[in-house]
């Protein structure tokens, strides 16, 4: 094996513990300093074994075997550097270089250098001089091309681990900061969603007549009903997944029936609905789909809409629903920001609507488009029909 046969394998021997540390540290980003340490031990000791057991020519072995030495010294794994350290003089006892090793160490605690770069540079300018004052059985100029590669190395080494570090840091950071992010969005989406229900008891409040003994059997079971909406809303809503939508097989036309009769009787809305004779069977959440519904039929009448129409029609095995309106229509600056989180042209609004609704479109394997002429709006959404 050639010499730079040997430097290559040798960076290669050194640098796989520490790029296994990188990984392993990236992998599981909650690891607390405390493990860190303890797995970048683990790394030095597995980067000193792999050199002292490769055969390559011990001038440069014991060059390479000091870099772990010295950067457990520079991250004060003071146990560590004792063990290295000792262990190299031990395994080579019978080598003039080991014990240079041991005097360039206490050289460079002297002088207390913190770039390592200065440390690898001083160590290997008074070992090469020793080196070749004491003995005559290598050529000069070999010994200046390992002290080079191992320049290379030790500052490699230290480059690595310092930026590999700093990239945790801000993946761990980023993380955070991510997991803040879903907190806030999750809690936005809930002041949106629980207006809704809230709104329809209220009106129904409003309305009851406590002497009516026919109105209270007609309003409460609806009230009733809503709370529980407001209820599975605050039970699942963090995350809107296939796991928290509860499918069944369900007649779309109920639920378009259901939904317009009791919004237009709630807010007086003009809400024309054209269904199908036959039944239309999808497997989805009732819940979930009629706040989409409640979400697409107000954004209609709160973009001034004074009539609404809703269509079900079924092509290619799937039931397409529209709403269409004669509103305000869609801005053509704003096609492509509707389905934004946060996004909106309202006064008052929180702009989570549309994304939620495509959220839960989307879990139930459907798709949620809009489509407008800067006058009037179609809300269309497909969902797979259910084979009976």
């Amino acid at each position: 094996m050639n010499m730079f046969e040997e430097i290559v394998i040798s960076m290669i021997l050194i640098m796989f513990p520490l790029f296994c540390y990188l990984f392993y540290i990236v992998a599981n980003n909650n690891i607390d300093e405390k493990h860190r340490d303890l797995a970048l031990c683990f790394s030095l000791i597995s980067s000193f074994y792999l050199i002292e057991k490769f055969d390559i020519d011990i001038f440069y072995k014991i060059l390479l075997l000091s870099i772990p030495v010295f950067f457990a010294y520079k991250r004060k794994y003071y146990p560590v550097m004792s063990i290295l350290l000792v262990t190299t003089i031990i395994l080579h006892y019978d080598s003039i270089f080991s014990y240079l090793l041991f005097a360039d160490f206490i050289l460079v605690l002297f002088f207390k250098y913190d770039n390592i770069f200065f440390k690898t540079l001083l160590i290997s300018t008074l070992t090469s001089l020793l080196f070749v004052v004491l003995s005559n059985q290598k050529p000069f100029m070999i010994c200046i091309a390992y002290l080079i590669s191992y320049i290379a190395v030790a500052n490699l080494v230290s480059f690595t681990i310092r930026k590999g570090e700093e990239v945790i840091t801000y993946h761990i950071e980023f993380n955070n900061m991510k997991k803040e992010y879903e907190i806030r969005h999750s809690l936005f989406k809930i002041t949106h969603e629980i207006k809704n229900p809230l709104a329809v008891c209220k009106a129904y409040i409003d309305m009851f007549n406590y002497d009516d003994p026919k109105c209270a059997k007609k309003y409460i079971p609806i009230i009733s009903g809503e709370i529980d909406k407001l209820l599975i809303l605050l039970q699942d809503f963090l995350l809107v997944n296939k796991d928290n939508i509860n499918f069944d097989i369900m007649d779309i036309n109920v639920l378009l029936e259901e939904i317009t009769a009791s919004m237009c009787e709630l807010n007086k809305f003009d809400i024309h609905l054209e269904t199908l004779d036959d039944e239309v069977f999808i497997n989805g959440d009732y819940n979930r789909l009629t706040q989409v519904m409640t979400n697409l039929i107000k954004n209609s009448f709160e973009a001034h809409a004074n009539k609404v129409i809703i269509k079900l029609s079924v092509v290619n095995d799937e039931a397409i629903i529209e709403v269409i309106d004669n509103g305000d229509g869609i801005d053509e600056t704003d096609k492509n920001k509707i389905y934004l989180p946060f996004f909106t042209t309202k006064k008052d609004g929180t702009g989570l609507g549309v994304s939620l609704s495509k959220e839960i479109i989307e879990a139930h394997n459907g798709i949620l488009e809009y489509q407008s002429n800067n006058k009037g709006t179609i809300a269309k959404i497909s969902l797979p029909v259910h084979s009976m």
